[in-house]
C-alpha cells in the first residue's frame, strides 16, 4: 500500500492540480478500486433497509454488487433480510372451527 502523501507527490509530478484533501476524499469513496461498486455508506444503508419490491432495477443491481463485495457485506445483507422478516406482520388467518377459545 502506498501512503497518500507519496501518491500525492507522484501524481502532482504528472500534472495533478487538485488538492491533497480532494485526493483523499476520492480514495475514501473507493473509486481507486475498480472492482467495487461506488456509493456512499448512507446510500448503501438505505438500499439494505428498503424492501426489495420497492427498489428500482438499477438499485437492485447495485445492492447485489454491494452485498457480494465481501463476506461481511454478504452476511450483513442476510442478517438485515432476516431481521426485516421478523418485523413483517404475519398474515392473520381466521380461527378454524376446531380451535377452542380459551376461557
Amino acid at each position: 500500500m502506498v501512503p497518500v502523501t507519496q501518491l500525492f507527490a507522484e501524481i502532482r509530478e504528472s500534472g495533478y492540480t487538485g488538492s491533497a484533501n480532494l485526493l483523499v476524499r476520492y480514495l475514501n469513496q473507493g473509486r481507486a478500486e475498480g472492482d467495487r461498486p461506488v456509493t456512499t455508506s448512507r446510500h448503501a444503508s438505505r438500499l439494505l433497509l428498503t424492501k426489495p419490491d420497492n427498489l428500482r432495477p438499477k438499485e437492485t443491481t447495485l445492492l447485489e454488487k454491494i452485498s457480494a463485495a465481501c463476506p461481511e457485506m454478504t452476511a450483513l445483507a442476510s442478517l438485515v433480510r432476516g431481521f426485516a422478516a421478523l418485523l413483517t406482520p404475519a398474515a392473520r388467518t381466521p380461527p378454524s372451527s376446531s380451535t377452542r377459545a380459551l376461557p
